[in-house]
């Protein structure tokens, strides 16, 4: 019986996680803005809980750890989920054939990544989400591969159910369910390259080709249950939404791309919400676009955002719905919600450039801020900086380089890396600016991506 290293890798993973954690301080409870919305969670009403700007998945979570070991011991438990899923990833691209060395270091940088440093202690989503995410890829990635239909099933089973809880942690994973059916059928080709002995790994039987249509199977499974979820909010609380949030994170960047004019002229519904919003923008000094032409830059629109969300388009639209009529049926967590989706339309009807602007200008946002948030990173700056020092070194040595060596399984990393960021920041920045926390987590691969080349190629040069 051939020794299964696996659950030994998964330990040294969690580890290392620890220690890191450890070693920057980051096992120690740190609150943020997010975090009421979560601890005080409603659990205890169904009506409430489906009022709540939040999904029950995080709130659930942290009522169960509260109710047994107490909240300060959430750092560790987020720890050793990313360790999990950093393991996870690391044991799908060695099941394709890729050496342990160029896994391990793609697992490695999604364990020590930015999401993992800036995020791992806080009382929020954005760490434990994206280790969910990284599971629902592994297991994508498994389910994609020729092995036993058993397997196959098992784990396109476990990747939908993970893709649920993580929606449901997050609703800003949405994006999983076009990723997964795209992504799925993208992997289809690759799926039947895969080493002897990692199907032995496996303990596989006979062994068959994944259709070609897993990924979308295992995407509308996703959607139905959280389709499912919009009906039940729909007759319990008349709200057909994952929850009643969204539209004032769009309403924060929308009203950043007309003047000020614009909000005052809004027509119909929109007419007092606008007026009273262009009043305070102009009011508290913050940056609009001038009625001659031009727009903000996004750095400006980023900066200016979660302050106008929260305190300026949230709290007057409150203020404008409590001097409607009382006797509207509908919770006024709903109606709020509505009013800033129509404050919305309209000012898309009147500007739709301004929002196709601030499209094309936050793709390149997102592109050279996440690159940047990579570069910055305390671990991947002084290994980069070693890394060309070295090659400095070679370049003189040797006056031609040979051709750079792609491990094997590095082709479906490659395209899952590559769409999942896609997707990921692409869904961001429909609503919302591309800040570190959204971005850096949909390129949580990217890093590992080069780092397994690296390796790679470091591996055939010492052997040569």
């Amino acid at each position: 019986m051939k020794f299964n290293a696996a659950p030994i890798r998964w330990l040294l993973f969690a580890i290392i996680g620890v220690a890191v954690a450890a070693i920057s301080g980051r096992l120690a409870m740190h609150m943020v803005n997010d975090t009421p919305s979560y601890v005080d969670y409603p659990l205890g009403s169904l009506t409430d809980a489906l009022l709540s700007i939040r999904t029950p998945g995080y709130p659930v979570f942290l009522a169960v750890v509260s109710a047994t070991v107490g909240l300060s011991w959430v750092p560790l438990l987020q720890v050793l989920l990313h360790a999990t899923a950093s393991w996870s990833f690391t044991e799908a691209l060695h099941r394709r054939g890729m050496p342990l060395r160029s896994a391990g270091a793609a697992g490695g940088c999604i364990l020590v990544g930015c999401t993992a440093a800036d995020h791992i202690s806080t009382i929020s989503t954005d760490a434990p989400a994206a280790s969910l995410g990284v599971i629902t890829a592994s297991l994508l990635m498994n389910a994609c591969r020729t092995r036993s239909a058993t397997q196959t099933v098992a784990c396109a089973i476990a990747c939908a159910v993970v893709a649920i809880i993580t929606i449901f942690v997050r609703p800003a994973y949405l994006f999983l369910v076009p990723w997964i059916a795209v992504t799925g059928w993208l992997l289809f080709d690759r799926g039947a390259v895969v080493t002897a002995d990692a199907d032995a790994d496996d303990g596989a039987d006979a062994t068959v080709a994944p259709s070609r249509l897993l990924g979308l199977k295992i995407a509308c499974a996703v959607g139905i249950v959280v389709v499912g979820w919009m009906f039940i909010r729909k007759l319990v609380v008349s709200d057909f939404a994952i929850a009643p949030f969204g539209h004032q994170n769009l309403s924060a960047v929308l009203v950043q791309t007309v003047p000020a004019e614009t909000l005052r002229n809004l027509p119909g519904e929109s007419a007092e919400l606008g007026r009273r919003v262009a009043d305070e923008l102009t009011r508290r000094g913050f940056q609009l676009p001038d009625p001659s032409g031009g727009s903000l830059p996004t750095l400006t629109i980023e900066q200016q955002w979660g302050q106008i969300n929260y305190g300026i388009v949230w709290p007057l639209a409150r203020e404008v719905d409590a001097k409607k009529d009382a006797s509207n049926p509908l919770a006024p967590e709903v109606r709020v919600h509505r009013q800033i989706g129509t404050l919305n339309r309209a000012i898309l009807s009147q500007s739709p450039t301004g929002y196709l602007r601030w499209l094309l200008l936050a793709v390149r946002r997102s592109v050279w801020g996440t690159a940047a948030n990579i570069a910055m990173h305390p671990i991947f700056l002084p290994t980069v900086l070693l890394g060309l020092l070295w090659l400095l070194v070679k370049v003189v040595r040797q006056p031609a380089i040979g051709p750079i060596e792609l491990p094997a399984g590095w082709n479906a990393f490659a395209i899952v890396a590559i769409t999942y960021a896609v997707f990921s920041i692409g869904f961001v920045i429909l609503t919302s600016p591309p800040l570190g926390r959204f971005a850096d987590a949909g390129a949580i691969f990217l890093p590992g991506l080069v780092a397994s080349v690296v390796v790679a190629n470091l591996a055939a040069a010492r052997g040569s």
